[in-house]
């Protein structure tokens, strides 16, 4: 019993809250079905209430068995039976016993009910191992708030149907399948990628996890990792043609930041931007909003890269010592300037990023004001990008303290964002954006230097990192 007790604790002890709150809601939902009378309607909003916290906990379980079910775990005895046990005694909890509860006490629908759970619970996990499952169902979620009569008429004979039942049940059974394959399979470990490099497909989530990728997720790497070694390529040939400091820092550039030469960052917007073209286009093909509002998401997108600066850094430290080794600096403080040097590229290519996203934004929404929105995402972007690479180069190391410094970032930079905008629309573009680039940009480049002075002062840290 105690390794079921262990497997069980792995979720409440990585992520507490989300344990909690799941248990909470699983309560919640039986008191509901058991004391609010009619029956009918306890069970109808116990029955949400307990979708949630399964969705919730079975997402975040798959999370923390992804991370265990490692090709050294199976070597424990009886693992995947001690697996297997877990597994059925988690779904008599969530599942089995609501559903008895509810037959007991003569709720219509008891069974399809059930159904419905085990398949909220199976989507859960399923997203938590393959997060691409979560597209499959983005689809009928648009659908249904774009026409929400034909989604109630759909539900409506569902209900009737006696088909409806074991298509959950099927439907729950793949998703499970879809889930366990990848984690039970047993592989070899990956070749080890750049910490920061520009992809967010799952590689660098939990360095200690074997990651899990989907077809699509291993070809949009297999063609960055071309377009990456084919440029460490080019820039050593023109380093060893012609060595320059320029082109040193290159060479550093492209060993430190291997998504992010030309080509691949042209790519990376065009991916981008077909996810976003498609989002604007079915999404929000029936709702008016103000169009200024995608200059901000464009600016937080461009930030969102920044976060991995720290953890990034820290994860590369005993790697870093090679390339100490190899650029043999004449001080510790030269070394410190060439990575804070090499790091600065990522405020330009965010600019360009976020000018990217929001012309784009533009021309999808047909925005009244499309210099206001340019002038101002130029400025508080590039602001915004020197002041998160500061403090993320030179800030906390543990995870909580730099959670909170990138929610200070993002909450600032989206103020000041409005700010621009408000103060370019009353003082017109000259004076408005001159005053708002003096502002912003004169405290972007105060706190960069700042942080370039400190970290230049830091001793090199070669040390694995504390987990």
């Amino acid at each position: 019993m105690r390794p079921i007790v262990q497997l069980w604790l792995l979720p409440c002890r990585q992520m507490p809250v989300l344990g909690v709150l799941a248990h909470l809601l699983w309560l919640a939902a039986l008191a509901c079905v058991a004391w609010i009378v009619p029956h009918a309607d306890g069970a109808a909003i116990g029955a949400g209430l307990l979708a949630m916290g399964s969705w919730f906990w079975h997402l975040g379980l798959a999370t923390t068995l992804r991370s265990a079910c490692q090709p050294e775990t199976f070597l424990l005895p009886a693992f995947r039976r001690h697996l297997a046990v877990f597994g059925l005694v988690d779904a008599a909890l969530w599942v089995v016993l609501p559903a008895a509860l509810a037959l007991v006490l003569g709720v219509p629908y008891a069974l399809l009910g059930g159904a419905l759970l085990l398949l909220a619970a199976a989507m859960g996990f399923a997203m938590g191992v393959e997060r691409w499952v979560s597209l499959l169902f983005w689809p009928l979620l648009v659908l249904a708030g774009w026409m929400p009569g034909l989604a109630g008429a759909i539900v409506h004979d569902a209900l009737r149907s006696p088909l409806t039942l074991p298509l959950l049940l099927l439907v729950a059974a793949l998703l499970l399948r879809l889930a366990l394959h990848p984690m039970l399979q047993l592989a070899d470990r990956p070749p080890d990628t750049s910490p920061l490099e520009g992809l967010s497909l799952g590689r660098n989530a939990t360095p200690d996890a074997a990651p899990r990728r989907s077809a699509l997720g291993r070809r949009f790497e297999g063609w960055f990792d071309s377009i990456a070694q084919h440029a460490m390529e080019q820039a050593l040939t023109r380093y060893r043609a012609a060595p320059s400091a320029a082109r040193r820092r290159t060479l550093v550039r492209r060993l430190l930041l291997p998504h992010d030469n030309p080509v691949a960052i042209v790519l990376r917007m065009a991916i981008m931007a077909v996810f976003a073209t498609l989002y604007v286009v079915v999404a929000l093909h029936r709702q008016h909003f103000d169009a200024t509002v995608v200059g901000a998401y464009a600016v937080l997108i461009a930030l969102a890269r920044f976060p991995q600066i720290g953890r990034g850094m820290q994860r590369m430290r005993p790697n870093l010592a090679d390339l100490y080794l190899t650029l043999a600096p004449i001080t510790r403080a030269q070394y410190q300037q060439t990575l804070a040097d090499a790091l600065l590229v990522l405020v330009p290519i965010g600019t360009l990023t976020a000018l990217a996203y929001t012309a784009l934004g533009i021309v999808l929404t047909h925005a009244a004001q499309p210099g206001l929105m340019l002038l101002v995402t130029l400025i508080v972007a590039t602001g915004g990008g020197l002041v998160a690479l500061a403090v993320h180069l030179i800030g906390p190391q543990n995870a909580v303290g730099r959670q909170l410094v990138n929610a200070a970032v993002l909450l600032g930079t989206t103020a000041t964002y409005w700010a621009g905008v408000w103060l370019a629309d009353a003082l017109g573009y000259l004076f408005g954006g001159g005053l708002l680039a003096l502002l912003v940009l004169g405290f972007g480049l105060g706190v960069w230097f700042a942080a370039q002075r400190e970290y230049q002062r830091r001793e090199p840290c070669f040390d694995v990192p504390l987990t």
